[in-house]
């Protein structure tokens, strides 16, 4: 019989770990703290195997069902849920740590490395630590023009356009995948 939100709230503890199926390979698992964990069992390769979920309530009971739906997907394919999962946690951990800050650094590396006369090394480190200042820790992926443009109005304020000019490259230069909005036009333009 399938899980109801109200039988799953009403489990007690017991003195020993205890299971609750649903169906389709899906439990909650009650251990003797109280805590309900939503777990998934599938057979890979005549291999019986875990998924876990993640707790209850956190987890509801309709999140965990279509994480089972998805689960059963994968299965269907031949392909096993718990190493992907284990995929997508580690490229979210790459993701995030590849951060403006950390792009900027291996930017001012580079031109140290190519020689580059002291001066110029000490506007371009000002340059970027504006921008550092504003969205350094932020992951690449969610940087957008607009919180650059943001960052560069904020120098234009001041009246420093040739700044603003001149920082918009070297930040975008910081990118993977540079701004080419930036880089073609003086920011005065832009604005």
């Amino acid at each position: 019989m399938p899980l109801s939100d109200a039988t799953i709230r009403n489990l007690k503890p017991r003195e020993k770990p205890y299971k609750v199926s649903d169906f389709n390979g899906l439990f909650v698992l009650v251990k003797p703290t109280g805590s309900r964990l939503w777990q998934f069992k599938y057979r890979l390769d005549g291999k019986e195997k875990l998924l876990s979920i993640g707790p209850y309530p956190k987890i509801s009971l309709a999140e965990a069902r279509a994480a089972r739906d998805a689960a059963r997907a994968l299965v269907a394919k031949s392909l096993d849920p718990s190493t992907a999962k284990q995929d997508q946690k580690r490229e979210e951990r790459e993701r995030r740590g590849l951060t403006f800050e950390t792009q900027a650094q291996a930017y001012f590396e580079k031109t140290q490395k190519e020689g580059r006369a002291a001066s110029t090394l000490n506007k371009t480190q000002w340059l970027l630590d504006m921008a550092i200042a504003d969205f350094g820790r932020k992951p690449m992926s969610e940087i957008t023009s607009p919180m650059v443009l943001r960052c560069l109005r904020k120098v234009e304020a001041k009246g420093n356009y040739e700044t603003a000019k001149r920082s918009a490259p070297r930040s975008a230069r910081s990118f993977v995948m540079p701004l080419r909005v930036v880089q073609r036009r003086p920011i005065r333009h832009m604005l």
